[in-house]
């Protein structure tokens, strides 16, 4: 019985390694690297950080045009 189980979670293991990554345009990554292209001070930029824990955040900050999308992240700071 054991040996089944672990010849099952083996293959499940490997199955989850070979399964295609799915990138998230919406991510906190991309929506920090779109935040450093912007004019914001070191400071500011870490304290923006926090904004993009939510994710309705990170998609609304991804689907805005630049320059709204500062406004935005300004409006959700104060």
């Amino acid at each position: 019985m054991t040996e089944k189980y672990l010849e099952i979670r083996a293959r499940q293991v490997e199955d989850e390694r070979n399964k295609p990554r799915v990138v998230d345009e919406y991510s906190i990554k991309n929506c920090i690297d779109l935040l450093k292209t912007m004019d914001i001070t070191p400071v500011k930029e870490v304290r923006d950080f926090r904004v993009f824990k939510i994710l309705e955040n990170q998609e609304i900050f991804m689907s805005a045009r630049p320059e709204t999308a500062l406004m935005w992240l300004r409006a959700e700071m104060e």
